[in-house]
């Protein structure tokens, strides 16, 4: 019997990391004084989850040279605003330093056919070659859910058609597996059968992916799938990395913020676009 799942799920499983010897030797040759970089430095060994921000400022300040002398009284903003700036003012190019790596599953492979048309990003999706889809789940999509409330018979014959699609791959891997008996290697036979077969699996069949995108990747993706107007499946999935972005790097959420919709679900509005 298969199973079925409703809700897209994501984690954090990759973010910067500075290089602070690196980072203290430009410094100390050129005689810069970051100090409100250096004064963070002195009871931690990393920054933490604020990492890819600092990154962001030095990236920043290397295009003007904006750090003070040794003995020069601070200039410019602070680093809370100085992230934030580079937002407001449409600097993304400052922001691309920072990378963030996300695990992605209970999703549909209609949903990362639109993931992967983010181009400004590296993907290694499940393969459907190598991975047996035998016990493979599904997505309801969101409108299927509400179907089952006004017209649960409708709902029930989809419920049944992936059923049917599941039965019919297991009984066409084997068949064809059968037929490419002559092929050597076991692992070869195995992908021949399941490239073939998977034809029959639907779009709302389960997939997982790993996702690497720069934060300004990250900000694009979410404007443009968080929107109101995007495929609901994909809106849940934005609004949750939205969520991540502003408890792990907050200052590179600055002006995105989650909103309630008229149909009761979750979108995002952007203050500044096209970062």
């Amino acid at each position: 019997m298969s199973s079925f799942v409703t809700e897209p799920r994501v984690e954090l499983i990759g973010k910067p990391i500075i290089e602070i010897d690196g980072v203290m030797r430009f410094l100390n040759e050129h005689d810069y004084d970051w100090s409100e970089f250096t004064d963070k430095l002195e009871s931690m060994i990393s920054l933490g989850d604020d990492d890819g921000e600092w990154l962001v400022e030095f990236a920043g300040r290397m295009c003007y040279q904006s750090w003070p002398k040794c003995g020069e009284k601070s200039k410019g903003r602070k680093h809370e605003d100085h992230v934030k700036h580079l937002i407001e003012v449409g600097h993304g190019a400052a922001i691309e330093h920072s990378t963030y790596t996300f695990a992605i599953w209970d999703v549909s492979r209609s949903l990362t056919h639109e993931l992967v048309r983010h181009r400004i990003a590296s993907y290694s999706q499940l393969s459907q070659r190598y991975v047996d889809s035998s016990s493979v789940r599904f997505i309801v999509p969101p409108a299927m859910q509400e179907l089952e409330k006004i017209d649960p018979d409708a709902y029930r014959a989809w419920i049944e058609h992936c059923e049917r699609s599941r039965q019919l791959y297991e009984e066409l891997t084997a068949k064809l597996s059968d037929m490419y008996g002559d092929t050597e290697s076991k692992l070869e036979r195995r992908k021949k059968a399941r490239q073939a077969a998977r034809s029959v699996l639907p779009n709302a069949t389960e997939t997982k992916i790993i996702v690497t995108m720069n934060a300004r990747a990250v900000r694009h993706l979410i404007e443009l799938r968080a929107n109101p107007a995007a495929d609901v499946e994909i809106r849940k999935l934005a609004v949750k990395i939205c969520r991540i972005l502003q408890d792990k790097a907050p200052l590179f959420a600055h002006g995105l913020g989650i909103v309630k919709l008229q149909d009761g679900t979750e979108g995002v509005e952007s203050k500044y676009k096209r970062v």
